[in-house]
């Protein structure tokens, strides 16, 4: 399954970089971040806030996706021990639903 970032307008992530339940958290950054997405002139540019917590940091990972229209989810990756495959495939659900409408609204 691919991450469809041509829906995503915004990626907001915190996480300690040494806790492996945060694994998922840099995973879909490396996803997330492509030549592509990097360039403020590019029509699929992602604007990405990531909050590297301290290593004895006892805060759970959590990250929020925007999407066009206005959409945004909130996953607490660290308290539903999610995986990264849980984060793809909850990312595709929603970028399909709104591809899904943009393509009616055509």
């Amino acid at each position: 399954m691919s991450v469809p970032v041509r829906t995503i307008t915004s990626f907001r992530t915190t996480f300690n970089p040494f806790s492996p339940i945060s694994r998922p958290c840099r995973l879909f950054l490396n996803l997330v971040r492509q030549p592509s997405t990097i360039s403020a002139s590019s029509p699929n540019h992602i604007d990405i806030k990531v909050t590297q917590l301290p290593r004895n940091s006892t805060q759970l990972p959590e990250m929020t996706i925007g999407f066009k229209g206005g959409r945004e989810i909130q996953l607490d990756v660290g308290k539903r021990g999610m995986k990264i495959g849980d984060v793809i495939e909850e990312v595709a659900r929603v970028g399909r639903v709104i591809e899904r409408e943009q393509t009616l609204k055509s």
